[in-house]
């Protein structure tokens, strides 16, 4: 089977775009894949976003991903630019990398570990 990083940078002004990442993400964990969903850039702002609106339907999709095994983390960096790390860290997401000095994921640790990496924006 396959190993996908899914990097999600589509913030709540790209749902469209933000809902097709997690799909992707969920149709290749059900197909057996190992699959991983990063939050970058204004991405880091939907478990925000998402706290308060339930009906929402990327919250449905995050929360399958989430009970379904796939790791969902967020960019500690981003989500200092984008004042999204409390509803991050309220929410849950793991923070990657270090506010103000370093991004997270690292992009090149996962290639080399042997993921495909998948951008979404």
């Amino acid at each position: 089977m396959g190993k996908y990083a899914v990097l999600l940078s589509a913030g709540p002004d790209r749902t469209g775009s933000a809902l097709n990442g997690v799909e992707y993400a969920l149709r290749l964990a059900d197909g057996g894949h190992d699959v991983r969903v990063f939050l970058d850039g204004e991405a880091t702002r939907w478990p925000e976003e998402l706290a308060t609106r339930a009906d929402h339907p990327l919250r449905d999709g995050l929360d399958r991903a989430v009970g379904g095994g796939v790791e969902v983390a967020a960019c500690a960096f981003c989500a200092a630019a984008f004042d999204a790390t409390a509803g991050c860290r309220r929410e849950g997401i793991p923070l990657l990398g270090t506010a103000g000095e370093e991004h997270g994921p690292d992009v090149a640790a996962l290639v080399a570990d042997g993921y495909e990496l998948l951008t979404m924006s």
